[in-house]
């Protein structure tokens, strides 16, 4: 058996669905474990199968505990020791490195980590893409949202502060001289590009971005956040901020033409961050 974690925000879920999803190509017993949201108090906890039609095929309390090294009960330890499972857990030490050896362990495992690398599931992908279908239509403000977004040369632009602004890790990455960079690019590129603005902190963009006649989006809160990234996704080109949220919405965009450009660097404490970007992304 193999037992995928699941933790985190919506784009973190994305990622690990998509692991999943290539070990059970790969692996005949996959299993998915949610359990860690049960004291989780971030984001919307475990959204997955509300936002997609996603099933998945979880785990049990007994298999998880058994895999878990952090669970040090005797009957436990003792089983590990039987069943020859002491090494079956696996925490995913670098961030954004693919690791094709892992399709080769038949063993069995329990997966720790969020695997944000595209060569995970570059070869399931329009398996992905049906997956990631969103359940709900667009209605009202967002629907009409939608027709523009379709109907013109359109960037959206995510701007991530909240929990971000002094984060030593995620922090002053994609700062007000990052957005601007990016706008001159596709301000160069695409003629006419018509600009929407997604972020929890609608005022700073107004103050701050200058750009005129952009729409700025600030009204699906709680569990409708999720439209943000729907809408995103509709858009033609993106300016993504290094947030798995606007990385998710750019992925999903189909526009064969579409312009992406990204900040070459994801986090402050990892110099080998820009591996969770597309080859054919600009990063600046």
């Amino acid at each position: 058996m193999k037992i995928v974690k699941f933790l985190g925000g919506l784009g973190n879920q994305m990622f690990q669905y998509a692991f999943y999803l290539s070990l059970r190509k790969n692996f005949n017993n996959v299993k998915a474990d949610i359990s860690n949201f049960k004291n989780y108090t971030l984001h919307q906890g475990f959204e997955l199968n509300r936002i997609f039609n996603i099933d998945l095929d979880l785990a049990s309390s007994f298999s998880i505990d058994l895999y878990n090294i952090h669970n040090r009960k005797w009957m436990y330890r003792k089983l590990r020791s039987i069943l020859g499972l002491k090494k079956a857990y696996f925490i995913e030490a670098e961030e954004f490195q693919y690791r094709p050896q892992i399709y080769q362990n038949v063993a069995p495992t329990y997966y720790d980590g969020y695997w944000q690398n595209e060569n995970y599931f570059s070869d399931i992908e329009g398996q992905l893409r049906k997956a990631f279908e969103f359940k709900k239509p667009l209605t009202g403000r967002n629907l009409e949202l939608a027709k523009i977004i379709t109907s013109t040369q359109s960037v959206s632009i995510h701007i991530r502060r909240g929990d971000y602004l002094n984060h030593p890790v995620h922090g002053n990455i994609c700062n007000l001289d990052y957005y601007s960079e990016a706008k001159q690019i596709i301000d160069k590129e695409i003629d006419r590009p018509q600009y929407f603005i997604f972020s929890d902190d609608i005022n700073w963009c107004i103050e701050n971005l200058n750009i005129e006649s952009a729409h700025y989006i600030n009204w699906n809160t709680g569990n409708e956040s999720y439209i943000d990234l729907q809408l995103m996704s509709l858009c033609k080109n993106q300016i993504i901020a290094n947030s798995t949220f606007s990385w998710w919405g750019a992925w999903l965009n189909t526009n064969e033409n579409k312009l992406v450009i990204a900040p070459k660097k994801w986090l402050n404490t990892n110099p080998n961050s820009s591996e969770i970007l597309l080859e054919q992304w600009i990063k600046i």
